[in-house]
């Protein structure tokens, strides 16, 4: 695995988290909408599960996935962190930290930093060849 695409795993699996969460807004505002149908009161135990108590366990299971998802950003952010800490350059560990971390656009990056796009462009090259990747 290449430095850029290590450094990016923490983005992807941050847009799978608000894809999760997204799903788990739609499942929360949707589950309203299922009830129970009284008419239809079994006459012995059943072990099919309820509309009801179906929406309720998919709520519950996407939203530990979704802490499950959280607790790996986090191990990942902090793994990437110390990668990008290796590179020893002020200038390009912000750039990368930004870029990498923060998930800030190019175009953020080029103006916090107040540098034009190119240089922005020149300087990742840099800081991506600086990165000591882990277990390298």
């Amino acid at each position: 695995m290449k430095a850029k695409e290590y450094l990016s795993q923490a983005w992807y699996l941050d847009k799978r988290i608000k894809t999760k969460e997204r799903q788990l807004d739609w499942l929360k505002s949707h589950a309203v909408y299922v009830s129970p149908k009284l008419a239809e009161v079994p006459k012995a135990p059943s072990i099919r599960r309820s509309p009801v108590e179906e929406a309720v366990v998919r709520i519950t299971e996407l939203e530990n996935e979704i802490n499950t998802s959280i607790a790996q950003l986090m191990r990942l952010k902090s793994e990437i962190a110390e990668a990008i800490r290796s590179v020893n350059s002020m200038e390009c560990e912000t750039l990368l930290e930004m870029r990498y971390l923060a998930f800030l656009s190019w175009d953020q990056v080029a103006a916090q930093l107040n540098y034009s796009q190119d240089y922005i462009y020149h300087l990742h090259r840099k800081a991506l060849a600086l990165v000591k990747m882990p277990g390298a």
